[in-house]
């Protein structure tokens, strides 16, 4: 594989694994309304499992899950033809979507966001 492919699925996974670690935290602080009736007060793998269990139940709520599958796998799609780029030797960096609307990385400051936002996600996947 080429190095860029690999620093790609690295960002890709570390920027999951940040979003996963900020999410477990979020769930212990409060719920959305209604999801009390589907899986009780389930944490983390608890609520997995209540998802997983209610859908077989025949629960209609309880196919959330596949609302995560779906949008995941969309995403995945639409990053197609910027890793196609990379792969094929094109100037766009690795991770790098354009998609900057606070502005964080403007200047000299980019390179230690990149380097913060690395550190940060393999802290997480670690996690």
């Amino acid at each position: 594989f080429d190095i860029k492919f690999l620093r790609e699925a690295e960002l890709k996974h570390c920027r999951a694994a940040m979003l996963a670690a900020a999410g477990s935290i979020a769930q212990d602080l409060g719920t959305f309304p209604g999801v009390e009736k589907v899986i009780g007060d389930a944490k983390m793998t608890g609520a997995h499992d209540a998802f997983i269990k209610a859908a077989h139940d025949g629960n209609p709520q309880g196919f959330a899950m596949h609302q995560i599958i779906f949008w995941v796998g969309f995403f995945e799609i639409l990053t197609i033809p910027a890793i196609s780029e990379t792969m094929k030797g094109g100037p766009r960096a690795a991770g790098d979507f354009k998609f900057d609307p606070l502005g964080l990385g403007k200047g000299d400051k980019l390179a230690r966001m990149q380097l913060a936002e690395l550190k940060n996600g393999r802290l997480a996947m670690i996690a």
